[in-house]
């Protein structure tokens, strides 16, 4: 008799969410997230090193690197300049 500790190299692995990866994005659906054009999207990547996988001949976004890339490429408005040289600390 198996015991729960055998394991079939044929059967998948548990479901384990933490380490499933997430879906892919399209360049349609980056430019809906960053509420740019598709065009804009290409123009990113081209030129500003905006982070995507092929596969194939397709382009594809991973979620997580969208965001991390736009919260490396944010910048302090004037405003918020002013009130941090106010306080003396970012909030």
């Amino acid at each position: 008799m198996n015991s729960p500790s055998d394991k079939n190299p044929e059967s998948p692995p548990p479901n384990d969410s933490a380490h499933e990866p997430e879906d892919l994005w399209t360049t349609k659906q980056v430019g809906k997230f960053l509420h740019i054009s598709a065009k804009s999207v290409f123009e990113l990547r081209k030129k500003r090193g905006l982070p995507f996988v092929k596969l194939g001949g397709a382009v594809r976004f991973i979620p997580r690197e969208i965001r991390d890339y736009l919260a490396n490429s944010r910048r302090l408005t004037s405003h918020r300049l002013r009130q941090i040289a106010r306080k003396g600390s970012p909030a």
